[in-house]
């Protein structure tokens, strides 16, 4: 039996930058929910690495936020057949306004479909 997730998934492609201890890299986000999201990177990261993500969330073609940067720790990383990694990373110590905005945006990506 696969354990149920704690929120659903939303398909959201935008690029990002995960900055790690040792290094920072480019990233283009496959998914998001109210607890982590999973992107696409060059590089691995390894499991339980503490990393910051910068990303900028896109309502439409002419409105989107400031960058957001959210602290996460990674939670899995898996190698694709093309040489990527596809990661998967849970955000931890948000704020509220962090929180609030998160909400918001999963609150607009619900109108469409969860994968």
């Amino acid at each position: 039996m696969t354990p149920q997730r704690a929120y659903p998934r939303y398909a959201l492609e935008v690029d990002a930058e995960v900055r790690a201890p040792d290094r920072t890299l480019p990233a283009r986000t496959s998914n998001v929910s109210r607890g982590g999201l999973c992107f696409l990177a060059a590089e691995p990261l390894p499991l339980g690495a503490a990393v910051e993500l910068t990303l900028a969330l896109v309502f439409d073609a002419d409105t989107h936020s400031e960058p957001l940067a959210l602290r996460a720790r990674i939670m899995w990383c898996t190698r694709l057949p093309d040489g990527k990694h596809q990661i998967g990373a849970a955000f931890v110590q948000t704020t509220g306004e962090q929180r609030a905005y998160v909400n918001l945006f999963i609150e607009f990506l619900a109108r469409g479909k969860n994968v």
